[in-house]
């Protein structure tokens, strides 16, 4: 019994919910930037490249990206301006000045206000490892680490959410209760660890 009230309380504190900040108000405008895979330490928000930089196709970048929107339409209805659009503004702002020579936030906050934007989300994913295997058996599993950062364009305040997940055997899938149930104790495709990810990240910024 001992044993059963302990893994009760392990798969509690496993299903619990991240941190979430307080709801953006549903008339600010939203831009999405593409999802950034960063290959030089001046390209970061926060920490450090991993020692082995990944390879991502552009295959996959472009799932995340389309990924990032169809998660963002779920959410309340907000005027959300597109990727294309940041990205034109990140020609704009790259113009006045080499991209490595800006500070990250302000950097990000200045294509921010290039598209008068109330706010900008930023996704980065450093790390991408694709299944070896199938769905019920892998020699390697799936592994992600995601970055997602909101920017508020006027005042530079960056809230962040961070997600880092290599898919374990099923004692330790167990313990990842919410996620456990909604893979049915299957081994997924980083594609489909990274939705989870979107989805949870979202809502902790308050989108």
């Amino acid at each position: 019994m001992r044993y059963l009230i302990l893994m009760i309380l392990l798969l509690c504190a496993a299903c619990a919910k991240p941190a979430q900040w307080q709801s953006i108000p549903p008339t600010s405008t939203l831009a999405v930037a593409q999802f950034v895979h960063p290959q030089h330490d001046w390209e970061l928000m926060a920490g450090v490249l991993p020692e082995e930089v990944s390879v991502i196709s552009d295959e996959s970048l472009k799932a995340l990206d389309d990924l990032t929107i169809s998660t963002l339409k779920k959410l309340p209805a907000r005027e959300v301006l597109s990727q294309a659009m940041v990205r034109q503004c990140e020609e704009i702002v790259t113009a006045s000045k080499e991209r490595n020579r800006f500070e990250t936030v302000e950097y990000w906050k200045a294509v921010g206000q290039c598209m008068k934007a109330d706010f900008l989300l930023v996704p980065f994913v450093s790390r991408w490892q694709e299944r070896e295997g199938g769905e019920w058996g892998v020699t390697r599993p799936a592994s992600v680490t995601m970055d997602l950062y909101l920017i508020e364009t006027a005042s530079g305040q960056v809230r962040r959410y961070h997600f880092e997940e290599e898919q374990r055997g099923l004692a330790e899938n167990l313990l990842q209760g919410r996620r456990f149930v909604k893979r049915q104790g299957r081994w997924v495709t980083p594609l489909e660890i990274a939705a989870e990810a979107l989805e949870e990240g979202t809502r902790a910024l308050g989108l």
